[in-house]
């Protein structure tokens, strides 16, 4: 056996490796890693092929597995780059159908057709293969400057693994096998380390929509004193410094504050242009600081426009923000109205819900817990809805999942020993009544 025949072997034998620990992953890692199974078990029989054809050379039967193979292989890849880089993705019916469609109309017309279609099949499966490719590059190189260390490195690697896949096909080396097999181990391995930090998280105009209103503060004079955490984070998200204390008014909103009560306004943000919509207050005398100016903003959408409906729905209903500001979850209205909206889907009847309910008396100790429960299933495709339930209590409710795996990660995160806490199982249509019945419990232990 040459040297070039073994490499494509170990690559076989690896990504064969890399299939079954992608299989054998708890549920709670191999949510994180979808459509990476079906890659490595295409790039197995894709790597078996060259193998072949190194050690033999080329035979008819070759392309009847191969060109399937390495189209399977990039679909797969195409739909993991969707998960990769968009937050709450879900590929759509049509490039499904696609991802099982293409290899199987080239493995049927390899079939019918034999050797007179195998140049064409090679012509249309390359074309086919490299234009997903570009778009798995295009995908994945919005998360090349993400914030965190491990999506960043594995976006930069993808998008390394494309260009040296490129100019080995362009001298027809038949290494695009090998790449993909180093790429999916270091994925696969990156994800099991860092776990859910490879997730994608919200986008900033998503993400400060669901945070409320920005306010600002201004002193008798129309200049900037203070921001709050959400217009912080506004800026931060976008890559750019708050404006400075002792900013004026005019030159951050346009307008003089002593002549306005509402206003709309496009701040210009980096490279962003925001519009935002809102009112002025005058502070009293002895507010702070006296005589002083309060904006409140929020994201506005002109009457109309073919504006994200998220966006335009909650501009037009002027609802409160959805957040509760002591523990940044969502607040006890937007919890019940996640719950409720779940409860209506169409397998709500027969999807089965765990209700978890966390309650301490202590505001620091709640706060605590909000974030470890956060960090934990806010971005998990099973949590239903994270959120204040109560005056002292936190919600947590998901699907798909049974009542003693709840119990053993409150267990595990250390809540049972801090807290109060109580489950209710059932299905997602009763998501509410096992919140309520959680609940209950909890204050007939407190009272005991």
């Amino acid at each position: 056996m040459s040297v070039v025949t073994g490499v494509h072997l170990l690559a076989a034998i690896v990504a064969a490796i890399t299939w079954v620990v992608v299989l054998m992953l708890p549920p709670r890692l191999r949510v994180l890693t979808p459509y990476l199974g079906w890659a490595s078990g295409g790039t197995v029989v894709w790597a078996l092929c060259v193998t072949s054809v190194k050690h033999e050379g080329i035979h008819p039967w070759h392309q009847i597995p191969w060109f399937p193979a390495i189209a399977f292989t990039t679909g797969a890849l195409l739909l993991w780059a969707g998960w990769f880089t968009r937050p709450e993705w879900r590929p759509s019916r049509a490039l499904t159908a696609m991802w099982i469609a293409a290899p199987a109309m080239i493995l049927a017309a390899r079939l019918v057709g034999g050797l007179d279609v195998r140049s064409a099949l090679f012509v249309v499966n390359t074309v086919y293969c490299f234009s997903l490719l570009l778009a798995i590059a295009v995908q994945v190189a919005r998360r090349a400057g993400d914030r965190e260390p491990a999506p960043r490195g594995v976006a930069r690697l993808i998008l390394v693994a494309a260009v040296v896949t490129l100019i080995a096909e362009a001298f027809r080396l038949n290494i695009t096998d090998v790449i993909v097999t180093v790429t999916l181990v270091v994925v696969v391995a990156t994800t099991v380390r860092v776990g859910d930090g490879i997730r994608p998280r919200s986008e900033s105009g998503t993400l400060i929509d669901d945070l409320g209103a920005l306010v600002l503060v201004f002193d008798d004079q129309q200049r900037l004193v203070d921001l709050n955490a959400p217009a912080r984070l506004f800026y931060d998200l976008r890559g750019v410094e708050p404006p400075p204390a002792d900013t004026a008014a005019a030159d951050l909103l346009g307008t003089d504050l002593a002549d306005v009560d509402a206003l709309s306004v496009t701040l210009r943000v980096g490279s962003d242009q925001v519009r935002l919509g809102g009112y002025v207050q005058r502070l009293p005398s002895d507010g702070t600081p006296p005589n002083g100016w309060v904006c409140l903003l929020r994201r506005s959408t002109r009457s109309g426009t073919e504006a994200p409906a998220p966006w335009a729905r909650r501009t037009l209903m002027g609802r409160i923000p959805a957040h509760d500001t002591a523990t940044g979850l969502l607040s006890t209205r937007a919890f019940r109205q996640a719950l409720g909206e779940a409860a209506q889907g169409s397998a709500a009847a027969t999807d089965s819900a765990v209700a978890v309910v966390m309650t301490t008396p202590d505001p620091t100790e709640l706060a605590d817990t909000a974030s470890v429960v956060a960090d934990a299933w806010e971005s998990r495709p099973e949590a239903i809805a994270v959120g204040r339930s109560g005056r002292s209590e936190i919600g947590l409710v998901v699907r798909g999942l049974d009542e003693p795996t709840l119990t053993a990660w409150c267990d595990e995160v250390g809540i049972s020993d801090r807290l109060l806490v109580a489950t209710r199982a059932g299905s997602v249509a009763e998501a509410g009544d096992l919140v309520d019945a959680a609940a209950a419990e909890l204050s007939r232990r407190s009272r005991a």
